[in-house]
């Protein structure tokens, strides 16, 4: 099973960090840890507490030390591609939190959508909604709230469950969709005319 992994962070901003991680190893294992901001971290936005709930007071008084976490993710992630919906934002959080920690990553993360697209039936097999559809199920099924990280990360896996296991019927080819045969072109004369079907035997 792929591995998946999830940030919550201070902010959108340049100056933001982690302040929660979630991943799930290969066997569907999840890890969630609040993180203990660095001292030089002092970004901070009230609309991004509002959407995940986690206080700066939360971070520094619950959070788990940097050093430690750069450890513990290492030990369990060594050698994997860990795929996330966010990867640009996840990367530049990853990047702050191993830098603060003096460590590098053992692991790389992946995009998610990469990963499941070509596990769906071929764009022109499918509903245009499909992925959509499967998100939105995918969401139903997780428990908890979107914007924590160990939700975002059940509802990765169950996003990843419900395409691998997706019905078969949604890649059948339509019925009513017919493939033209290709018109031979050797010894085809350009400037040749021929006459209209319609028109053949009529005089002229």
């Amino acid at each position: 099973m792929p591995c998946f992994l999830d940030f919550e962070a201070s902010s959108l901003t340049r100056g933001s960090y982690p302040v929660q991680v979630a991943w799930s190893d290969g066997a569907g294992r999840l890890e969630c840890w609040l993180i203990r901001p660095a001292p030089e971290w002092n970004d901070w936005c009230d609309q991004a507490e509002e959407m995940h709930g986690i206080s700066r007071d939360m971070i520094e008084e619950g959070g788990c030390d940097i050093t430690w976490l750069c450890r513990r993710m290492n030990r369990a992630l060594a050698g994997k591609v860990v795929f996330t919906d966010g990867v640009h934002l996840d990367r530049f959080w990853l990047q702050r939190l191993f830098v603060a920690g003096s460590f590098m990553p053992r692991f790389r993360l992946g995009d998610v959508f990469k990963l499941l697209e070509p596990r769906l039936p071929a764009p022109e097999y499918r509903a245009p909604d499909l992925l959509q559809c499967l998100m939105t199920q995918a969401r139903r099924d997780t428990p908890g709230f979107a914007h924590q990280a160990d939700s975002d990360v059940r509802y990765l896996l169950n996003l990843w469950r419900r395409v691998r296991n997706h019905h078969p019927a949604v890649s059948s080819p339509n019925p009513g969709r017919r493939v033209l045969p290709a018109v031979p072109t050797e010894g085809f004369n350009a400037h040749q005319q021929t006459a209209s079907p319609s028109l053949a035997g009529e005089p002229r």
